[in-house]
């Protein structure tokens, strides 16, 4: 029984995050303020500071700097990339007639970053 939770919670908070990353898409091609917010700039300097952030906690609490380094990349860099192309791939597969720009790439990296700032605030 515990299995099926946890399999089940699981799937929900990956759906979840792809939700959000194709909502950022969405949004960005609806609204011009959304899509200025999350142009590829912007994704990139919310990223660097995210990796600030995480690197300058990691160091505090381990005093090793290639570890701090490398968990402040993997920690930061995986999900906002990776779901970039899945909700990239989505809305395509959502949408057929749906034609895919760079621009769709980096909203739906920005918007997926929203929970990589949620789980920092959680620390």
């Amino acid at each position: 029984m515990s299995t099926f939770i946890i399999i089940f919670v699981g799937i929900f908070l990956i759906s979840l995050v792809i939700l959000t990353s194709c909502l950022g898409i969405y949004l960005s091609k609806k609204y011009e303020v959304i899509g200025n917010l999350s142009s590829k700039r912007n994704t990139l300097i919310l990223i660097v500071i995210f990796n600030l952030i995480v690197f300058f906690t990691q160091f505090q609490q381990t005093q090793n700097l290639v570890y701090s380094i490398t968990f402040a990349m993997g920690y930061v860099l995986g999900m906002p990339f990776t779901m970039g192309y899945v909700g990239t791939f989505v809305m395509k597969r959502i949408l057929k007639n749906y034609l895919i720009s760079k621009k769709d790439y980096w909203s739906s990296s920005f918007f997926s970053l929203i929970w990589v700032g949620i789980l920092i605030l959680k620390e």
